[in-house]
Protein backbone atom coordinates (compact mmCIF):
# COMPACT_ATOMS: atom_id res chain seq x y z
CA UNK A 1 0.00 0.00 0.00
CA UNK A 2 1.35 2.92 -0.62
CA UNK A 3 1.57 6.21 1.61
CA UNK A 4 2.98 9.66 1.33
CA UNK A 5 5.64 8.72 3.41
CA UNK A 6 6.84 6.47 0.16
CA UNK A 7 6.87 9.50 -1.79
CA UNK A 8 8.61 11.50 0.68
CA UNK A 9 11.13 8.67 0.92
CA UNK A 10 12.07 9.53 -3.05
CA UNK A 11 12.72 13.16 -2.97
CA UNK A 12 16.47 14.25 -2.75
CA UNK A 13 17.87 16.91 -0.74
CA UNK A 14 17.45 18.74 2.70
CA UNK A 15 14.66 21.14 1.51
CA UNK A 16 12.17 18.08 1.26
CA UNK A 17 13.29 17.66 5.12
CA UNK A 18 11.85 20.82 5.86
CA UNK A 19 8.75 20.07 3.83
CA UNK A 20 8.46 16.88 6.12
CA UNK A 21 9.20 18.39 9.63
CA UNK A 22 5.47 19.11 10.98
CA UNK A 23 4.99 21.13 13.66
CA UNK A 24 4.86 18.88 16.81
CA UNK A 25 3.80 19.48 20.52
CA UNK A 26 7.32 19.70 23.08
CA UNK A 27 8.45 17.09 24.17
CA UNK A 28 11.01 15.67 26.57
CA UNK A 29 12.90 13.53 23.82
CA UNK A 30 12.69 15.12 20.10
CA UNK A 31 10.73 13.82 17.37
CA UNK A 32 11.27 12.46 14.37
CA UNK A 33 9.95 15.51 12.16
CA UNK A 34 11.35 17.77 14.91
CA UNK A 35 15.03 16.18 14.36
CA UNK A 36 14.63 16.74 10.55
CA UNK A 37 13.84 20.18 11.26
CA UNK A 38 16.41 21.01 13.36
CA UNK A 39 18.66 19.22 10.88
CA UNK A 40 17.10 21.71 8.16
CA UNK A 41 18.53 24.79 10.13
CA UNK A 42 21.79 23.00 10.79
CA UNK A 43 22.37 22.65 6.92
CA UNK A 44 21.27 26.49 6.42
CA UNK A 45 23.67 27.21 9.01
CA UNK A 46 26.43 24.86 7.31
CA UNK A 47 27.04 23.39 11.01
CA UNK A 48 27.86 20.59 9.90
CA UNK A 49 28.49 18.79 13.35
CA UNK A 50 24.78 19.49 14.37
CA UNK A 51 23.36 17.58 11.21
CA UNK A 52 25.22 14.86 11.41
CA UNK A 53 24.30 14.27 15.30
CA UNK A 54 20.33 15.38 14.39
CA UNK A 55 20.44 12.81 11.42
CA UNK A 56 21.49 10.21 13.55
CA UNK A 57 19.04 11.02 16.06
CA UNK A 58 16.58 10.83 13.53
CA UNK A 59 17.53 7.56 12.01
CA UNK A 60 17.24 5.85 15.48
CA UNK A 61 14.16 6.80 15.41
CA UNK A 62 13.44 4.74 11.76
CA UNK A 63 15.92 2.86 11.59
CA UNK A 64 15.24 1.68 8.13
CA UNK A 65 14.35 5.03 6.10
CA UNK A 66 16.73 4.83 3.49
CA UNK A 67 15.84 8.41 2.78
CA UNK A 68 17.61 9.37 6.27
CA UNK A 69 20.54 7.46 5.55
CA UNK A 70 21.55 8.63 1.98
CA UNK A 71 21.26 12.47 3.84
CA UNK A 72 23.34 11.18 7.04
CA UNK A 73 25.88 10.02 3.58
CA UNK A 74 26.24 13.80 2.26
CA UNK A 75 26.65 15.37 6.29
CA UNK A 76 29.75 13.06 6.48
CA UNK A 77 31.11 14.22 3.47
CA UNK A 78 30.15 17.87 4.69
CA UNK A 79 31.78 17.06 7.93
CA UNK A 80 35.13 15.83 6.10
CA UNK A 81 34.46 12.48 7.85
CA UNK A 82 35.22 10.36 4.47
CA UNK A 83 35.60 7.04 6.12
CA UNK A 84 32.17 6.89 7.92
CA UNK A 85 30.50 7.98 4.51
CA UNK A 86 32.05 5.28 2.75
CA UNK A 87 30.87 3.05 5.99
CA UNK A 88 27.27 4.07 5.55
CA UNK A 89 27.53 3.14 1.66
CA UNK A 90 29.17 -0.30 2.30
CA UNK A 91 26.31 -1.23 4.67
CA UNK A 92 23.99 -0.35 2.23
CA UNK A 93 25.61 -2.56 -0.62
CA UNK A 94 25.73 -5.47 1.72
CA UNK A 95 22.52 -5.54 2.25
CA UNK A 96 21.75 -5.92 -1.13
CA UNK A 97 20.50 -2.37 -1.51
CA UNK A 98 21.39 0.09 -4.94
CA UNK A 99 20.97 3.93 -3.39
CA UNK A 100 20.81 7.42 -5.55
CA UNK A 101 23.96 8.71 -5.13
CA UNK A 102 23.45 11.69 -7.48
CA UNK A 103 22.13 15.41 -6.84
CA UNK A 104 24.69 16.83 -4.51
CA UNK A 105 28.30 17.90 -4.72
CA UNK A 106 28.95 15.70 -1.85
CA UNK A 107 28.14 12.98 -3.61
CA UNK A 108 30.54 13.71 -6.17
CA UNK A 109 33.27 13.91 -4.17
CA UNK A 110 32.45 10.46 -2.41
CA UNK A 111 32.46 8.82 -5.86
CA UNK A 112 36.13 10.05 -6.23
CA UNK A 113 37.11 8.34 -3.39
CA UNK A 114 39.48 5.25 -4.57
CA UNK A 115 36.86 3.27 -1.90
CA UNK A 116 34.24 3.29 -3.17
CA UNK A 117 34.80 1.92 -6.94
CA UNK A 118 34.03 -1.51 -4.58
CA UNK A 119 30.81 -0.44 -3.38
CA UNK A 120 29.99 0.92 -6.60
CA UNK A 121 30.88 -1.77 -8.11
CA UNK A 122 28.55 -4.32 -5.49
CA UNK A 123 25.82 -1.85 -5.93
CA UNK A 124 25.70 -2.21 -9.84
CA UNK A 125 25.49 -6.21 -9.01
CA UNK A 126 22.31 -5.99 -6.23
CA UNK A 127 20.75 -3.93 -8.94
CA UNK A 128 21.01 -7.14 -11.29
CA UNK A 129 17.28 -9.51 -11.09
CA UNK A 130 17.33 -12.49 -9.34
CA UNK A 131 15.03 -15.59 -10.10
CA UNK A 132 12.74 -16.74 -12.90
CA UNK A 133 9.25 -15.00 -14.29
CA UNK A 134 6.89 -17.46 -13.56
CA UNK A 135 3.04 -16.58 -14.76
CA UNK A 136 -0.08 -17.77 -13.02
CA UNK A 137 -2.17 -15.69 -14.72
CA UNK A 138 -2.66 -12.37 -16.87
CA UNK A 139 -5.65 -9.95 -17.87
CA UNK A 140 -5.33 -6.77 -20.04
CA UNK A 141 -7.25 -4.93 -17.58
CA UNK A 142 -4.96 -2.04 -16.58
CA UNK A 143 -7.20 0.33 -14.90
CA UNK A 144 -7.76 -1.63 -11.46
CA UNK A 145 -4.37 -1.05 -9.27
CA UNK A 146 -4.44 -4.31 -7.56
CA UNK A 147 -3.43 -4.68 -4.49
CA UNK A 148 -5.08 -7.68 -2.57
CA UNK A 149 -5.18 -11.24 -3.12
CA UNK A 150 -6.59 -14.53 -1.66
CA UNK A 151 -7.37 -17.57 -2.41
CA UNK A 152 -10.21 -20.00 -0.94
CA UNK A 153 -10.29 -23.64 0.02
CA UNK A 154 -11.37 -24.50 -3.36
CA UNK A 155 -8.17 -22.53 -5.02
CA UNK A 156 -10.24 -20.04 -6.38
CA UNK A 157 -8.23 -16.62 -6.40
CA UNK A 158 -10.08 -13.21 -5.47
CA UNK A 159 -7.98 -9.55 -6.49
CA UNK A 160 -8.96 -6.28 -4.63
CA UNK A 161 -8.89 -3.32 -6.34
CA UNK A 162 -7.93 0.09 -5.06
CA UNK A 163 -8.92 2.43 -7.79
CA UNK A 164 -12.20 0.76 -8.20
CA UNK A 165 -13.16 -0.80 -5.10
CA UNK A 166 -13.84 -4.58 -7.07
CA UNK A 167 -13.27 -7.56 -5.70
CA UNK A 168 -12.81 -10.23 -9.17
CA UNK A 169 -13.22 -14.07 -8.41
CA UNK A 170 -10.41 -15.94 -11.04
CA UNK A 171 -11.56 -19.23 -10.86
CA UNK A 172 -9.19 -22.38 -12.55
CA UNK A 173 -6.62 -19.64 -13.06
CA UNK A 174 -8.53 -18.28 -16.19
CA UNK A 175 -11.76 -17.24 -15.29
CA UNK A 176 -11.99 -13.73 -14.03
CA UNK A 177 -15.57 -12.23 -13.41
CA UNK A 178 -16.55 -9.45 -11.17
CA UNK A 179 -17.47 -11.04 -7.88
CA UNK A 180 -18.39 -8.09 -5.81
CA UNK A 181 -17.55 -4.23 -5.19
CA UNK A 182 -16.52 -2.92 -1.62
CA UNK A 183 -17.93 1.13 -0.77
CA UNK A 184 -13.60 2.42 -0.65
CA UNK A 185 -10.93 0.83 -2.41
CA UNK A 186 -9.80 -2.69 -1.53
CA UNK A 187 -6.15 -2.34 0.13
CA UNK A 188 -6.30 -5.77 1.28
CA UNK A 189 -8.92 -9.33 1.35
CA UNK A 190 -9.11 -12.54 3.86
CA UNK A 191 -10.87 -15.52 2.85
CA UNK A 192 -12.12 -17.50 5.83
CA UNK A 193 -15.21 -20.48 5.43
CA UNK A 194 -18.30 -18.59 3.45
CA UNK A 195 -16.88 -14.77 4.35
CA UNK A 196 -14.16 -12.63 1.86
CA UNK A 197 -13.18 -9.99 4.86
CA UNK A 198 -11.51 -7.16 3.13
CA UNK A 199 -9.78 -3.69 4.08
CA UNK A 200 -11.34 -0.95 2.60
CA UNK A 201 -10.73 2.94 1.93
CA UNK A 202 -12.25 5.76 0.25
CA UNK A 203 -8.88 7.05 -0.08
CA UNK A 204 -5.59 8.01 -1.63
CA UNK A 205 -6.41 6.34 -5.26
CA UNK A 206 -9.75 5.11 -5.26
CA UNK A 207 -11.55 6.35 -8.03
CA UNK A 208 -14.84 7.75 -5.82
CA UNK A 209 -12.58 9.05 -3.07
CA UNK A 210 -14.37 11.81 -0.52
CA UNK A 211 -11.40 14.01 1.00
CA UNK A 212 -13.60 16.20 2.92
CA UNK A 213 -15.11 12.61 4.43
CA UNK A 214 -12.50 9.96 4.48
CA UNK A 215 -13.07 6.65 5.98
CA UNK A 216 -11.60 3.37 6.70
CA UNK A 217 -13.87 0.07 7.24
CA UNK A 218 -13.62 -3.89 7.03
CA UNK A 219 -16.37 -5.62 5.26
CA UNK A 220 -17.31 -8.59 5.31
CA UNK A 221 -18.95 -10.65 1.88
CA UNK A 222 -20.84 -13.74 1.56
CA UNK A 223 -18.49 -15.95 -0.75
CA UNK A 224 -21.45 -17.75 -2.36
CA UNK A 225 -23.60 -14.12 -3.20
CA UNK A 226 -20.97 -11.70 -2.89
CA UNK A 227 -23.58 -9.86 -0.88
CA UNK A 228 -22.65 -7.75 2.00
CA UNK A 229 -22.77 -9.23 5.04
CA UNK A 230 -21.83 -6.13 7.48
CA UNK A 231 -19.24 -3.14 7.41
CA UNK A 232 -17.67 -2.03 10.32
CA UNK A 233 -16.12 1.31 9.60
CA UNK A 234 -13.07 2.91 12.27
CA UNK A 235 -14.86 5.69 14.06
CA UNK A 236 -12.07 8.22 13.24
CA UNK A 237 -10.99 9.78 10.23
CA UNK A 238 -7.64 9.50 10.48
CA UNK A 239 -7.05 5.56 9.67
CA UNK A 240 -5.99 4.18 7.04
CA UNK A 241 -6.17 -0.39 6.99
CA UNK A 242 -3.52 -1.52 4.81
CA UNK A 243 -3.63 -5.45 6.09
CA UNK A 244 -5.77 -7.86 7.37
CA UNK A 245 -6.20 -11.08 9.09
CA UNK A 246 -8.85 -13.27 10.33
CA UNK A 247 -8.18 -16.23 13.33
CA UNK A 248 -10.03 -19.41 12.99
CA UNK A 249 -12.48 -17.99 15.60
CA UNK A 250 -13.13 -14.83 13.80
CA UNK A 251 -10.89 -12.43 15.33
CA UNK A 252 -10.00 -9.76 13.24
CA UNK A 253 -6.99 -7.82 12.89
CA UNK A 254 -6.17 -4.62 10.67
CA UNK A 255 -3.23 -2.71 10.24
CA UNK A 256 -3.48 1.08 10.42
CA UNK A 257 -0.80 2.93 8.14
CA UNK A 258 -1.65 6.55 9.31
CA UNK A 259 -1.80 6.93 12.54
CA UNK A 260 0.58 3.34 13.14
CA UNK A 261 -1.46 0.70 14.93
CA UNK A 262 -2.81 -2.65 15.25
CA UNK A 263 -6.95 -2.92 15.57
CA UNK A 264 -8.59 -5.99 16.76
CA UNK A 265 -12.04 -6.96 16.28
CA UNK A 266 -13.47 -9.94 18.58
CA UNK A 267 -15.70 -12.68 16.86
CA UNK A 268 -18.75 -11.09 15.71
CA UNK A 269 -17.75 -8.21 17.22
CA UNK A 270 -19.47 -4.74 15.82
CA UNK A 271 -16.30 -2.17 16.54
CA UNK A 272 -13.05 -1.95 15.61
CA UNK A 273 -10.95 -1.52 18.90
CA UNK A 274 -7.51 -0.76 19.06
CA UNK A 275 -5.28 -3.91 20.27
CA UNK A 276 -1.46 -2.41 19.93
CA UNK A 277 0.17 0.84 19.88
CA UNK A 278 3.95 1.73 20.49
CA UNK A 279 6.13 4.80 19.93
CA UNK A 280 8.26 2.60 17.66
CA UNK A 281 5.37 2.60 15.32
CA UNK A 282 5.51 4.78 12.13
CA UNK A 283 4.20 2.86 8.26
CA UNK A 284 2.75 -0.05 9.34
CA UNK A 285 2.19 -2.40 6.72
CA UNK A 286 1.54 -6.16 6.50
CA UNK A 287 0.44 -8.54 9.43
CA UNK A 288 1.11 -12.04 9.37
CA UNK A 289 -0.63 -14.25 12.36
CA UNK A 290 0.83 -17.76 14.07
CA UNK A 291 -1.93 -18.52 15.52
CA UNK A 292 -0.43 -22.06 17.11
CA UNK A 293 2.54 -19.03 18.88
CA UNK A 294 -0.21 -17.30 19.97
CA UNK A 295 1.45 -14.13 18.19
CA UNK A 296 1.20 -11.95 15.21
CA UNK A 297 3.62 -10.47 13.12
CA UNK A 298 3.57 -6.78 12.28
CA UNK A 299 6.09 -4.80 9.37
CA UNK A 300 6.77 -1.48 9.85
CA UNK A 301 7.36 0.21 6.45
CA UNK A 302 10.26 2.58 8.37
CA UNK A 303 11.24 0.94 11.93
CA UNK A 304 11.29 -3.43 10.97
CA UNK A 305 9.82 -6.16 12.36
CA UNK A 306 7.72 -6.60 15.22
CA UNK A 307 6.27 -9.11 16.99
CA UNK A 308 2.55 -8.74 19.21
CA UNK A 309 1.44 -11.07 21.65
CA UNK A 310 -1.96 -12.12 20.85
CA UNK A 311 -2.40 -13.21 24.55
CA UNK A 312 -1.55 -9.66 25.73
CA UNK A 313 -0.89 -7.42 23.12
CA UNK A 314 2.67 -7.02 24.33
CA UNK A 315 4.74 -5.44 21.34
CA UNK A 316 8.19 -6.38 21.04
CA UNK A 317 10.75 -5.25 18.38
CA UNK A 318 12.80 -8.34 16.47
CA UNK A 319 16.36 -7.82 16.51
CA UNK A 320 18.35 -7.60 12.84
CA UNK A 321 20.67 -10.62 14.17
CA UNK A 322 21.43 -11.52 10.42
CA UNK A 323 22.48 -7.38 9.46
CA UNK A 324 19.28 -7.05 6.74
CA UNK A 325 17.43 -4.02 5.25
CA UNK A 326 14.24 -5.31 7.56
CA UNK A 327 11.95 -1.55 5.89
CA UNK A 328 10.22 -1.15 2.72
CA UNK A 329 8.32 -4.87 3.33
CA UNK A 330 4.62 -4.56 2.37
CA UNK A 331 2.61 -7.74 2.25
CA UNK A 332 4.06 -10.06 4.77
CA UNK A 333 2.90 -13.88 5.44
CA UNK A 334 4.06 -16.46 7.36
CA UNK A 335 5.07 -19.91 6.17
CA UNK A 336 6.87 -22.76 7.90
CA UNK A 337 8.04 -20.67 10.73
CA UNK A 338 9.69 -18.01 8.70
CA UNK A 339 8.67 -14.91 6.79
CA UNK A 340 7.69 -13.69 3.44
CA UNK A 341 7.83 -10.40 2.40
CA UNK A 342 7.32 -8.04 -0.39
CA UNK A 343 9.74 -5.43 -0.20
CA UNK A 344 8.89 -2.67 -2.20
CA UNK A 345 10.16 0.42 -0.55
CA UNK A 346 13.83 -0.44 -0.97
CA UNK A 347 15.90 -0.40 -4.70
CA UNK A 348 15.49 -2.98 -5.97
CA UNK A 349 12.27 -3.99 -4.84
CA UNK A 350 12.74 -8.03 -3.53
CA UNK A 351 10.79 -10.98 -2.29
CA UNK A 352 12.54 -11.97 0.68
CA UNK A 353 12.32 -15.25 2.99
CA UNK A 354 13.53 -14.33 6.63
CA UNK A 355 14.40 -16.81 9.16
CA UNK A 356 13.65 -16.30 12.93
CA UNK A 357 15.15 -17.89 16.25
CA UNK A 358 12.72 -20.20 18.06
CA UNK A 359 11.01 -17.33 20.16
CA UNK A 360 10.58 -15.03 16.94
CA UNK A 361 12.41 -12.15 18.64
CA UNK A 362 15.58 -12.73 16.43
CA UNK A 363 16.17 -12.00 12.28
CA UNK A 364 18.26 -15.49 11.95
CA UNK A 365 18.72 -15.71 8.34
CA UNK A 366 17.37 -13.22 4.65
CA UNK A 367 17.05 -14.83 1.49
CA UNK A 368 16.44 -12.62 -1.52
CA UNK A 369 14.12 -15.35 -3.73
CA UNK A 370 13.19 -12.76 -6.15
CA UNK A 371 14.31 -9.02 -7.35
CA UNK A 372 14.02 -6.37 -10.04
CA UNK A 373 11.71 -8.94 -12.15
CA UNK A 374 11.68 -7.18 -15.58
CA UNK A 375 7.70 -8.46 -15.66
CA UNK A 376 7.41 -5.93 -12.30
CA UNK A 377 5.99 -2.77 -12.04
CA UNK A 378 5.61 -3.13 -7.77
CA UNK A 379 4.85 -6.13 -6.49
CA UNK A 380 2.57 -5.12 -3.40
CA UNK A 381 0.73 -8.22 -1.81
CA UNK A 382 0.40 -11.86 -2.15
CA UNK A 383 -0.85 -15.13 -0.60
CA UNK A 384 0.47 -18.62 0.62
CA UNK A 385 -0.89 -21.73 -1.29
CA UNK A 386 0.45 -24.47 0.09
CA UNK A 387 4.22 -24.48 -1.06
CA UNK A 388 3.78 -21.78 -3.47
CA UNK A 389 3.98 -18.48 -2.81
CA UNK A 390 1.48 -15.94 -5.15
CA UNK A 391 1.56 -12.45 -5.60
CA UNK A 392 0.61 -9.10 -7.43
CA UNK A 393 3.35 -8.04 -9.43
CA UNK A 394 1.64 -4.83 -11.66
CA UNK A 395 -0.30 -3.23 -8.88
CA UNK A 396 1.17 0.23 -10.94
CA UNK A 397 1.16 2.34 -8.17
CA UNK A 398 4.47 3.64 -9.67
CA UNK A 399 2.01 4.99 -12.32
CA UNK A 400 0.09 7.28 -10.64
CA UNK A 401 0.83 11.16 -9.46
CA UNK A 402 0.70 12.49 -6.22
CA UNK A 403 -2.89 13.71 -7.63
CA UNK A 404 -3.48 10.03 -8.40
CA UNK A 405 -4.07 10.69 -12.20
CA UNK A 406 -1.78 8.46 -14.20
CA UNK A 407 1.91 9.72 -15.13
CA UNK A 408 1.51 11.02 -18.92
CA UNK A 409 4.35 8.88 -19.37
CA UNK A 410 3.47 5.94 -17.70
CA UNK A 411 2.69 2.82 -19.09
CA UNK A 412 -0.05 0.60 -17.10
CA UNK A 413 0.70 -2.88 -17.02
CA UNK A 414 -2.04 -5.42 -17.42
CA UNK A 415 -3.15 -7.10 -14.06
CA UNK A 416 -0.25 -9.84 -13.51
CA UNK A 417 -0.15 -12.96 -11.20
CA UNK A 418 3.33 -14.32 -10.49
CA UNK A 419 4.71 -17.21 -8.22
CA UNK A 420 7.71 -18.86 -6.48
CA UNK A 421 7.92 -22.32 -5.14
CA UNK A 422 8.92 -22.19 -1.33
CA UNK A 423 9.92 -25.80 -1.32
Amino acid sequence: MKLSIKTVGRITGFAAMLLAALPTAAQEQLTYQEQLARAGDAFQAEDWIALNDHLDAAQEIRTYSLYVWRNRIIARMLAGRDSEALALAETAARRGLVLDLSGHPAFEQLAALPEFAPIAERMEKNAAPIGDARFDFENANAGLLPEALAYDRKNNGYIGSVRTGSVLKLENKNKLSLFTTATGGVFDIEVRGRTLWAAVNNQLAYENADPEAPFASVMAFNTNTGGINREIRVSEDCALLGDLEVAKDGTVYASDSLTPRLFRMAPKGQTLDIYAEDARFANLQGIALDEKNSRIFVADYLTGLFVIDTNTGAVTAIENTADAHLGGIDGLYLYDDSLIGIQNGTTPQRIIRIGLNDDATEVTTFITMQQALEEWNEPTHGAVVGDEFRYIATSNWPSYDQEWNVREDAELQPVRIMSLPLK
